[in-house]
């Protein structure tokens, strides 16, 4: 009953996940956690608060716009409402039996599970295997798809089954690869991502679980005993909202079994994920949820361990003396995925509107947007303790954590300036070298006015930028002397970069796009002060529009420079073509022309569609040299018909090129391209 409904609730979910995503762009929704704070190294320079009513009255002093809490539902305007799970108080075993519960394994479904009942099935080639693409060797990242070299681990979802989205263990062994174990989900669970351990003995699965209580009187703040979903009405009064609310998990499993996975940890936080990574057995997690206010009631976060629920106390949460239009809780937490026995560790600030992360082997950055300010935020990890340790500030907007950077106890940031009205808008780039105190010691102000950054990468004591507006200026920068940034070299081709990737210390790669085609460019840094495009690659040049989801989602790029191998996913596009038929003629017999309306149209070109993965081998000698194209599409052109045979990662292990899509994992020989094998999930 529950799920029919949730399905004629497709739109509603859909509305509010974008209106959530753009809030959650410009917002952090913080997590729960423990009343005490495990660990941390030294003592804070941040205060804390010493009773909630300091911690009510701090909000009304320092909210600078009361609208930001709105009194009233506004369907056209886009309420905060529409994503506030936090304004629906849940006390202690409310919050506790509202949550989902925690899916389990089927390897029932797993014809051959009997057979993968140890870890190590077959032996992989000593050349290696790949892994997630990161920024910060040591420090992982979060990603649909992991693998140990002996199993890959991919997520499936699948929308028109009840259960919507499960992580498929497949067995990569090229002799006999299958599916040999699943951990499927429902359809009210989002899922980032994946971690897995060193040894391939511990898959941690992170997400969100969205929950929609139907339409509440905004004096309602406790949710309804039932999970019956109320139809969505045409129109609503403005004293009531739609409830939607969200928790952030984090499911560990042993999977030493691959067929018979088993929950050993769970920890589940109110409020939204926003980001993680995972150094060595620790998992460092940042989760958000808006500090409101409703009648001046607080609602705290909360977290569950182990299905044990507390709620912060504010004497455990950390504040600046600054104001702004929205404030939220930022949890940091860390969980050991090796030691069931070991208690997460957290640490909460009450910060304003959140930007992107950076983390180093470490250090944790958090920004966030005020005005026409980064406001960043450092906070130093080491296992299971953490501590905050600096607060800065720096002019302009932050792209994304590649325009972020740790080196040499030194933090770099690159950001864009935009400034005036939309139709008269100035923008200009920043490159600024903070030190551990994030205080500014060394600058690089008003570059490339009239353009912003596109993309950044910061490698050693160099840095690479790309603005656009008209061409593609690439900058490079020398950081050698923190207190005297300069840039040394600049190049002006075509089109634009989106990501970055360093080739060795003096080549770089960058992918983007040139008029309406993906754009590969490999550029030569020898010269700083005379930086070259040796080569470059445009793909689907003829075709009406290309792209790559690797320009916008680094974990999509697979490079290894030792095989000189480069992997994309890319689609291209050529639209269909239509024209009126031709105009009626005179009619003689009454002096008047046919009217015909609308006019009807003809197909003169027939669209198509075409989805897979260009593999090149790469080198500064030969420039990008196309190997192959594969792909999981089936013959249909139409784009939706393909959505689910799409390739969105790859992956090698030994010499064997693996691919994966919503549908499959193929397997491909890296010596031709060869088809080996393909696991239909």
């Amino acid at each position: 009953m529950v799920q029919k409904e949730l399905k004629r609730k497709t739109k509603l979910y859909t509305l509010v996940a974008v209106l959530s995503a753009v809030l959650l762009v410009s917002a952090i929704y913080t997590v729960t956690t423990p009343p005490v704070m495990y660990g941390l190294l030294g003592i804070s320079p941040m205060k804390h608060f010493t009773s909630i009513e300091e911690l009510r009255t701090y909000l009304i002093t320092n909210t600078q716009n009361p609208t930001a809490y709105p009194d009233s539902f506004d369907n056209d305007s886009g309420s905060e409402f529409w994503s506030r799970p936090d304004s629906v108080e849940i006390t202690g075993s409310g919050f506790e039996s509202s949550m989902p519960p925690i899916p389990t394994p089927l390897p029932s479904s797993i014809p051959s599970a009997a057979t993968d009942s140890a870890a190590g099935a077959f032996t992989t080639s000593t050349t290696g295997f790949s892994t997630t693409n990161v920024q910060v060797a040591g420090v992982d990242e979060v990603d649909i798809v992991k693998t140990d070299g002996k199993y890959i681990y991919t997520l499936n979802v699948n929308y028109d089954n009840e259960l919507c989205s499960s992580v498929q263990i497949v067995r990569a062994d090229p002799q006999s690869p299958e599916v040999v174990g699943k951990i499927a989900f429902d359809s009210s669970t989002y899922i980032y991502g994946m971690y897995l351990s060193e040894d391939g003995n511990k898959l941690a699965i992170l997400g969100n679980h969205h929950q929609y209580f139907g339409i509440m009187p905004l004096n309602e703040i406790v949710p309804r005993d039932d999970d019956v979903l109320e139809p969505m009405p045409t129109s609503a009064p403005s004293d009531f909202f739609w409830p939607y609310n969200t928790q952030t998990f984090v499911y560990v499993y042993d999977v030493s079994n691959k067929a018979e996975p088993v929950l050993a940890r769970d920890l589940t936080l109110s409020g939204n994920y926003i980001n993680s990574r995972m150094a060595g057995d620790y998992i460092y997690l940042i989760v958000n949820q808006s500090a409101d206010l409703n009648d001046e009631t607080v609602f705290l976060p909360r977290v569950s361990i182990d299905a044990v629920t507390k709620e912060i106390a504010p004497t455990s949460i950390y504040y600046a003396d600054i104001q702004d239009a929205y404030f939220s809780y930022t949890t940091f937490t860390s969980l050991n995925i090796m030691n069931d026995a070991e208690q997460p560790t957290s640490m909460t600030i009450l910060m304003g509107a959140s930007s992107c992360m950076y983390v180093s082997t470490h250090n944790m950055y958090v920004t966030f947007n005020k005005y026409e300010s980064t406001e960043i935020y450092r906070v130093s990890f080491k296992g299971a303790n953490m501590s905050f340790r600096a607060q800065g500030t720096v002019p302009g907007y932050v792209l994304n954590q590649y325009s972020m950077d740790e080196y040499d106890n030194h933090f770099r940031i690159a950001t864009t300036v935009s400034t005036g009205t939309w139709d008269n808008r100035i923008d200009y780039n920043n490159v600024y070298v903070l030190n551990m105190n994030l205080g500014t010691v060394g600058k690089i102000e008003n570059l490339a006015q009239g353009e912003r950054i596109y993309s950044a990468r910061f490698a050693g004591d160099k840095a690479y930028l790309v603005t656009f507006e008209q061409i593609d200026p690439f900058f490079v920068l020398d950081l050698k002397d923190p207190t005297s940034p300069k840039v040394t070299g600049e190049l002006k081709i075509p089109g634009f970069s989106n990501y970055l990737h360093p080739y060795s210390e003096n080549y770089v790669i960058g992918i983007g796009q040139e008029n309406n085609a993906v754009k590969l460019s490999l550029f030569d840094v020898t010269d700083v002060s005379n930086p070259i495009e040796i080569a470059k690659y445009v793909i689907g040049e003829n075709a009406d529009y290309t792209q790559s989801p690797a320009q916008y989602d680094p974990k999509a790029f697979l490079f290894d420079p030792q095989k000189q191998l480069l992997v994309i996913p890319i689609s291209i596009s050529n639209y269909s073509i239509y024209e009126p038929f031709p105009a009626p003629e005179y009619d003689s017999t009454d002096n008047s022309t046919l009217i015909v309306f609308p006019r009807e149209m003809q197909l003169i070109k027939e669209g198509s569609f075409w989805q897979g993965a260009y593999v090149f081998s790469i080198s500064p000698e030969n420039g990008f040299t196309l190997q192959g194209e594969l792909s999981h599409q089936s013959n249909s052109n139409n784009y939706w018909y393909n959505y689910y045979d799409s390739i969105t990662r790859s992956l090698y292990i030994g010499n064997t090129l693996y691919t994966i899509s919503n549908s499959m994992v193929q397997l491909n020989s890296l010596d031709d391209l060869s088809l080996i094998a393909q696991v239909i999930f």
